[in-house]
């Protein structure tokens, strides 16, 4: 095994369709086919590290380290194979390994980031924070819910998570909320999405780091890999989000009416008023 070094973490955004393996249940290779099994430790402690992003050059499917550190590789090329080891707040690790048929365990040890570690934690406990503050429920999950749903858009995973129904409206696609149609607010990296629900459906649940739905999905904040380092080194402070919002009838509709502006980009979130759903 010979070591290349380490690159810098999630340096960008990419929305190329990735597809990690289930951290739940990781693939079975098939006989003869050549693989990569190994394990991920801190080089710290030794402790098994749990949703490390394992990939190969030559392969097609990446895969996420399990609570125990573990990790298999399917469909890899013969010879000297780089594989590259990434988690937020490690140093990314790339080796050289040989692939074989057998499952000769390899070891890989990544170095925690001291700043990085204790920049997420801090982040981390201001987002929770933030949560408690919403009079509503907040509904957050991880990158390992991600990889252990098998749901590849993050859309789908948060539909089928958190209980959304969806359905087409004057907006493109609305979130059923007490009984009316209302046009969610997607927002990625603090940033709305301008396609709303429908670009949502076609952004990786593979590049997030977390995703945080407030009101039964009507207010939906995504997180990618690279923003939560840049959160974590710049000791991020998140501003309150404030979901008041009031149900009101129109000549053609019920409308959700949200509270003019929003917390992070100043921007309103107030759906058009003069367009009716299709149903009407």
């Amino acid at each position: 095994m010979k070591k290349r070094g380490y690159s810098g973490l999630f340096s960008s955004l990419s929305f190329a369709a990735i597809t990690y393996s289930s951290a739940a249940a990781q693939p079975v290779c098939e006989p003869g086919q050549r693989r990569i099994v190994g394990q991920v430790v801190d080089a710290a402690t030794e402790a098994p590290l749990d949703v490390v992003r394992v990939a190969a050059e030559a392969s097609a499917r990446p895969a996420l380290t399990t609570s125990d550190g573990r990790f298999l590789l399917c469909e890899v090329g013969a010879g000297a194979i780089a594989i590259t080891a990434e988690r937020l707040g490690y140093e990314t690790l790339t080796v050289d390994v040989v692939a074989g048929t057998a499952n000769d365990p390899i070891r890989l040890r990544l170095r925690p980031s001291p700043i990085l570690l204790d920049g997420l934690e801090i982040v981390m406990d201001r987002f929770k924070h933030r949560q408690r503050a919403v009079a509503t429920v907040v509904r957050t999950y991880d990158e390992a819910a991600f990889a252990s749903s098998g749901q590849w858009s993050a859309a789908d995973f948060v539909a089928s998570r958190s209980g959304i129904f969806t359905s087409p409206c004057a907006f493109g696609r609305c979130v059923y909320y007490r009984g009316t149609l209302v046009p969610p607010a997607i927002y990625l990296d603090e940033r709305p999405l301008p396609g709303g629900w429908a670009q949502f459906e076609s952004l990786p649940t593979s590049q997030l780091y977390m995703i945080e739905v407030y009101r039964r999905g009507t207010h939906v904040r995504a997180y990618s890999h690279a923003f939560m380092e840049r959160a974590a080194q710049t000791r991020l402070a998140p501003l309150p989000i404030t979901l008041s919002s009031r149900v009101r009838a129109t000549g053609c509709a019920t409308r959700l009416l949200r509270g003019r502006g929003d917390a992070y980009s100043g921007l309103s979130v107030d759906p058009p008023r003069s367009a009716c759903p299709p149903w009407e």
